[in-house]
């Protein structure tokens, strides 16, 4: 893997930590019960199952970097397979 292809694996990382963190943590806090929702009049409690939710989107940018990486370790001569 060449050095720049480890800097663009390394930005992607950056980039899918930032919103994952926090819509970890929300997702934490929504799982213990401490999260409420306000739309137009109506106010109440969130499920704590829309935790389990938010816990699986923050999992979801990581398949970001991990396409980067996979990408970006092949050799640039590989060709595709004739079938």
């Amino acid at each position: 893997m060449s050095k720049n292809a480890k800097l663009w694996v390394g930005v992607a990382a950056l980039v899918a930590a930032c919103p994952s963190f926090f819509c970890g943590l929300f997702g934490v806090v929504t799982l213990l019960g401490g999260s409420t929702y306000e739309v137009g009049a109506e106010s109440g409690q969130m499920p704590p199952s829309m935790g389990l939710l938010f816990l699986c989107l923050a999992a979801l940018p990581w398949l970001l970097p991990a396409g980067v990486w996979f990408f970006a370790r092949r050799k640039a001569h590989d060709e595709a397979p004739n079938w």
